[in-house]
């Protein structure tokens, strides 16, 4: 199985596939570059702007993971999977109507948060609600890591691995992106680096999404399993 994986992401179809995936990315951030000068200004091209095109392709790139890990479920039958499918839908509904935002700024006001380190009371509301919703989801997930079979186990481990990337980039960066005030060029380079490195992370997660499901999805009936 694992030899499968290893010469299937090795096609010149999967290396074309992540490379457009990459390249896309590279565009968007060198033309948000491009916005500093004045041979372009339009503000829909911002890796910060809500709801502009950078961000609309994050949204594609996450729900196109979501449709493959349901396919996914349903083929294989193995209950770890609908669980991913369930966070990456979670990340997508949190970027698309600012879950995290409107319920950290609940928690703070309830609370009664301090500002502290150069954060906002705001920002610690947001990581409270991320470590929240980071154990709704890990919590079964390291359960049907436990009782799951290898194939399983490999794929989490990878998406784990990237999800720590993601977080990197979307909360410690980001908040380093509120904390530090160097003037507004350190800001926004760390407004690329947080955005520009989501972009990147999220395809290096649809891309191997969509191997695990031709991998695993093809597989015939004999070999599912149920976790």
């Amino acid at each position: 199985m694992v030899q499968t994986w290893k010469s299937n992401s090795n096609t010149p179809a999967a290396i074309t596939f992540l490379l457009l995936l990459l390249a896309l990315d590279l565009v968007f951030i060198f033309v948000h570059f491009l916005l500093l000068t004045d041979a372009f200004d339009n503000g829909l091209f911002s890796l910060e702007r809500d709801r502009g095109y950078p961000e609309l392709y994050q949204y594609i790139k996450v729900f196109s993971i979501v449709i493959l890990l349901y396919f996914l479920f349903t083929k294989t039958k193995v209950i770890g999977y609908s669980v991913w499918c369930l966070l990456f839908l979670y990340l997508l509904l949190d970027d698309a109507f600012s879950i995290h935002e409107s319920f950290g700024g609940f928690i703070a006001t309830n609370l009664a948060l301090a500002p502290a380190i150069g954060l906002r009371a705001q920002d610690f509301g947001e990581l409270a609600v991320s470590l929240i919703a980071a154990t709704v989801f890990l919590i079964p997930l390291a359960l049907f890591y436990a009782r799951g079979l290898g194939a399983f186990k490999e794929v989490t481990r990878q998406l784990l691995w990237l999800l720590v990337a993601l977080a990197f980039f979307g909360i410690f960066v980001d908040m380093l992106h509120v904390a530090i005030n160097m003037g507004w060029k350190v800001r926004f380079l760390l407004g690329v680096v947080e955005d520009g490195g989501e972009m990147v992370v999220m395809s290096l997660m649809a891309w191997y999404v969509f191997l695990i499901y031709y991998r695993d999805g093809h597989a015939s009936s004999s070999s599912r399993y149920v976790t």
